[in-house]
């Protein structure tokens, strides 16, 4: 009797117990955002009878993406740091590596990208020195058009850049840094030749006067009145200041090696190096391996024509020593034909290689370092249409340029109302092959080993051959 009561009441609250149950309906529902590479999960748990709502937030850590960009800048490093630095805390879903797969010598650093890029080595961003060098790559397909990311972010190249990247329709680069060329000029060494800073309009032929008696001492103990590097620019000083454009090419589109202010310039380069001695010879140049900023920072050398890009690099006594300051003078000009104001410049350029593995994030990151960054890197002239000169240099220069900078000097050459500057803006496929060949032949004779009638010969002949076989 006993037991089936206790039966019977088992049965109670079972019915009992299956309908509380039956009563109690439980929800869920889940959210999920992605906001800034942070996934956010919301969950929302619901239950009735009595009804109860519990919401539990959990959110992850952005996903980072790394991308690989290239530079030969190391001498720019840490103003680059802080660049990055700052896109970083802007955009914390990319990771930037900023990599230097060869220091601070261009020629160098263009003969490793391209190989690597041609295995097909992943590399998200590349810059480079010259339009000339992005063009090369886009010739040869290496580089991707930017026009899909600059539409999606809504923008007109043209209203925001300088110079233009357009090529065959399409945009290929992000110019960041436009880089005239001037004369550097040890001040010290300068003021014991008694000689006054150079006036807007000087000529080559002051240059080579200049350079004659800022040279003293001889042997271990000699300092060169003037320094010209291996690079072709320096093989074309005197074409710079009376023509626009190319200098390997005319108006229409032929070859310019008959110009007589190349043959001439050519002359005044040898007899600068090899008769009065009064200029370093090409031969030291390749044969020590000379690098154009120990030289000039060292006190070997009075005078140096070079680019923009070392006005940031005069403040940097870390890496360069010295305790003087540097005259600026506009690149001189070229005989009769010279106009004032006429000076060689470049872009250097960012652009997106055919194996970036991220080239939306790689875009942004160009994007910025070719505006906002320019004003933190301050490691030259931006190449923005609205570049702000007045807050740019100071950044540029330091808090205290007086002690390393003529500023009156720099000031005059960089706001020079009849400053131009003559950047190549015709490329042709077949340029690098024009560039190596000029180089090369343009070597041979500072070195002795053609006449200059040869080496023009050669360079008309030689010249018209690339060009024949490219077209």
């Amino acid at each position: 009797m006993k037991f089936g009561k206790k039966i019977s009441c088992l049965l109670t609250c079972a019915l009992f117990l299956g309908t509380m149950l039956s009563g109690c309906n439980t929800t869920n529902s889940s959210q999920t955002t992605t906001t800034g590479g942070a996934t956010t999960t919301t969950t929302t748990t619901t239950t009735s009878a009595p009804q109860t709502t519990t919401t539990t937030t959990t959110t992850s850590a952005p996903v980072q993406k790394t991308i690989i960009i290239y530079s030969w800048e190391a001498s720019l490093k840490a103003q680059n740091d802080a660049v990055v630095q700052a896109f970083e805390a802007k955009y914390p879903d990319i990771k930037v590596d900023l990599q230097y797969p060869v220091e601070n010598d261009n020629v160098a650093y263009t003969q490793k990208v391209d190989t690597l890029l041609l295995a097909g080595q992943q590399v998200d961003g590349m810059f480079e020195s010259s339009v000339a060098k992005m063009v090369s790559k886009v010739d040869r397909q290496l580089y991707q058009p930017l026009d899909k990311f600059i539409q999606s972010e809504g923008i007109n190249y043209d209203d925001i850049y300088s110079v233009s990247s357009k090529i065959n329709g399409n945009y290929y680069g992000l110019p960041f840094d436009v880089t005239p060329w001037f004369v550097m000029i040890n001040k010290s060494m300068l003021d014991a030749a008694n000689l006054p800073v150079p006036s807007l309009n000087w000529t080559w032929d002051d240059y080579k006067t200049y350079a004659e008696k800022m040279t003293t001492g001889s042997g271990q103990d000699k300092v060169y009145g003037s320094y010209f590097h291996s690079w072709q620019n320096y093989d074309l000083m005197g074409v710079y200041s009376t023509k626009l454009d190319n200098a390997y090419y005319k108006a229409d589109g032929s070859l310019n090696f008959d110009d007589p202010n190349l043959r001439d310039w050519l002359q005044f380069r040898y007899d600068l190096e090899n008769t009065s001695q009064t200029s370093v010879s090409l031969s030291d140049v390749t044969t020590n391996k000379l690098a154009y900023r120990a030289e000039y920072f060292n006190q070997k050398v009075a005078m140096v024509p070079t680019g923009a890009w070392m006005l940031a690099e005069i403040k940097d006594t870390k890496t360069w020593p010295h305790d003087f300051q540097t005259v600026f003078a506009p690149l001189p000009k070229w005989g009769s034909n010279g106009v004032e104001g006429y000076t060689f410049s470049d872009t250097k350029m960012a652009s997106i290689p055919v194996t970036a593995k991220y080239p939306e994030e790689a875009y942004k990151f160009l994007r910025f370092y070719s505006t906002e960054g320019a004003y933190i890197r301050a490691g030259g002239l931006t190449a923005e249409k609205n570049m702000d000169f007045n807050k740019l240099l100071p950044q540029i220069v330091g808090a205290n340029p007086d002690a390393l900078y003529d500023m009156t000097s720099l000031k005059a050459v960089l706001l020079n109302p009849k400053l131009v500057n003559n950047a190549p803006m015709t490329i042709p496929s077949y340029n690098a092959e024009i560039d190596k060949m000029f180089v090369a032949e343009c070597q041979t004779y500072l070195l002795g080993g053609e006449t200059l009638d040869q080496c023009i010969s050669n360079l008309k002949t030689k010249g018209q051959d690339i060009v024949s076989k490219a077209q």
